[in-house]
């Protein structure tokens, strides 16, 4: 029963997000302002995470199955992935790559940061816990 009543919820998200995204011209797609609505419901304490967690871990776990209408969409623009492949291949390899180095910069610097800021407030006593 925990897993229709998941099921509904999240449905029901799902719905309130589309049509406020369609009605209010939401500049978002619809599936996100309901995720964005289920998380503020989760953060109210509105939605309890146990009401959802057994159908959203399913969900999960079949998500490959979302991605096949996809694929199969994908294949009807075969012909312009033949005629230019080189531009779409170095999309799809640049890409990543570009956010994971973004990515990486941005968390280093943040841990640098954070380690100088913290070290800064620690009191300084000019002792050691050598022996």
């Amino acid at each position: 029963m925990k897993f229709v009543k998941g099921i509904v919820i999240l449905l029901a998200f799902y719905g309130v997000g589309v049509a406020a995204s369609k009605w209010l011209h939401i500049p978002l797609p619809g599936n996100l302002v309901g995720m964005l609505l289920l998380t503020l419901g989760l953060c109210m304490g509105w939605i309890r995470m146990d009401w959802v967690e057994q159908a959203g871990t399913f969900l999960i776990r079949h998500m490959l199955l979302f991605f096949v209408p996809i694929i199969v969409g994908v294949a009807s623009y075969l012909n312009v992935f033949t005629q230019n492949p080189l531009p779409i291949i170095l999309s799809m390899v640049l890409g990543p790559l570009l956010v994971m180095l973004v990515t990486g910069v941005v968390v280093q610097w943040y841990l640098k940061h954070h380690k100088q800021k913290s070290e800064s407030s620690l009191p300084q006593e000019g002792r050691t816990l050598d022996a």
